[in-house]
């Protein structure tokens, strides 16, 4: 059994890899070669645990991301088996892997939903912001990068160590208004429990990812919003329809999102539409494949 660890993670998982990590996740989850169950919460006095339970056949692996939050923190590791021999592969410390993996699978539906981006705005600018907007910049060349934040002390202390981070000019904007105008591609992931995007409709066309919130008294962007999508994909039903606010009720209101899945097995089914909408919330499917790849990156599997 191997233990790896937060810096080893860092060392073999980058976000080119962790990019072809999920569309080959998403590519045999499409082909029922892979799955994952919804995110399962155990509250405590003190503590609320997290599972994340999924397989993938064509590695012969089975396992789960499972976290633990309190008062102090968390902590996030994957437990990774090998379902063909019942082995345990792998206990792996999954705080960096998450962060590159949320970034990794909204820059993969960018990629195939919205090629060719003018002006990109970033919504959010914490731990899990820096690698959005890794993403996006490692899939499509935005002419213009502008960042909003609720809070602007972080967003400008964000968008300058951005900007020396990826060598380009990020502007900072206090007004989500301003920063949403003009914009045909839109990355949002706080922990708002009121929408902080709430139209969209003087946009003719956009790609928005949703990657902040995943229970259900959050909410990032507004019905009319999500409504105003002409394509609003998931990366699994039931557990979308429990931890998103903007998928419950649009499904409650008569709306049919997809699963992503199902957009990146048949992609050219679900290419040209002018609004498209990505809502990311975590699956242990990714995880799984992610700490497969690092595993392999490090010559162990």
């Amino acid at each position: 059994m191997n233990l790896i660890t937060e810096r080893e993670v860092e060392e073999n998982f980058d976000m080119k890899t962790a990019i072809e990590a999920m569309k080959d996740a998403f590519e045999e989850y499409y082909r029922g070669k892979a799955g994952a169950d919804p995110r399962q919460r155990t509250f405590s006095e003190t503590s609320v645990l997290s599972t994340m339970p999924a397989f993938m056949d064509k590695y012969h692996i089975a396992g789960m991301k499972t976290y633990i939050a309190t008062r102090e923190g968390a902590r996030f590791v994957v437990l990774l088996f090998d379902s063909a021999s019942a082995e345990l592969i792998a206990v792996i410390e999954a705080n960096r892997m998450g962060q590159v993996r949320t970034g990794a699978v909204t820059a993969l539906a960018t990629s195939i939903l919205h090629q060719d981006c003018s002006v990109f705005t970033l919504v959010g600018t914490g731990f899990q912001a820096e690698t959005q907007l890794e993403g996006i910049l490692s899939v499509t060349g935005p002419q213009e990068v502008r960042v909003f934040s609720r809070t602007a002390s972080h967003g400008r202390e964000f968008v300058e160590r951005m900007s020396k981070k990826f060598g380009r000019d990020i502007e900072y904007h206090d007004d989500i208004n301003r920063a949403l105008k003009g914009a045909d591609l839109i990355s949002s992931i706080t922990s708002s429990q009121e929408p902080v995007i709430r139209d969209l409709s003087f946009l003719d066309s956009f790609h928005l990812n949703i990657a902040g919130a995943n229970i259900l008294n959050r909410r990032e962007v507004s019905d009319q919003v999500i409504r105003s999508g002409d394509l609003v994909a998931v990366e699994h039903l039931e557990q979308a329809f429990r931890e998103s606010s903007e998928i419950s009720d649009f499904v409650n209101g008569g709306g049919k999102p997809v699963e992503f899945k199902d957009v990146v097995g048949q992609i050219n089914k679900f290419r040209g539409f002018k609004r498209t909408i990505f809502k990311t919330m975590g699956i242990g499917l990714e995880d799984i494949v992610s700490g497969y790849y690092i595993l392999k990156k490090m010559n162990l599997v």
